[in-house]
């Protein structure tokens, strides 16, 4: 079982574009970070407006990221998606795991810091 200390908070940094992992704290999110949601599965047409459109009903929406190819532009299979309040987040990801977006199932979670075994 995992617990909440494993979760990342992030945000991501418009002048590098660029995912960046703050220390996990709990409560609410401090200094303009937010709680980091991992999204797995997506299709490789697969735009930022359909993860704004599908995760703003759950709570206020800080930043979404669709991680593409760098030579076809196409999604990669997986994005991010920030979240500013935590219980939000949590219903969120309750509510999208497993739901199933065109002909996909979405996996949706907490990003979390894995670490390599020793």
């Amino acid at each position: 079982m995992r617990s909440i200390w494993t979760v990342w908070r992030c945000r991501y940094s418009p002048l590098a574009g660029d995912l960046l992992a703050n220390s996990m704290l709990p409560g609410n999110a401090m200094n303009g970070s937010g709680w980091c949601i991992f999204v797995y599965n997506l299709a490789p047409e697969t735009e930022e407006n359909v993860l704004w459109q599908l995760f703003g009903p759950f709570g206020a929406v800080q930043s979404v990221k669709v991680i593409r190819d760098l030579q076809t532009n196409k999604c990669k299979g997986f994005g991010f998606v920030t979240m500013t309040n935590y219980d939000e987040a949590v219903v969120a990801i309750q509510s999208l795991n497993g739901y199933t977006l065109g002909n996909r199932v979405l996996q949706v979670s907490f990003k979390t810091n894995k670490s390599k075994a020793t």
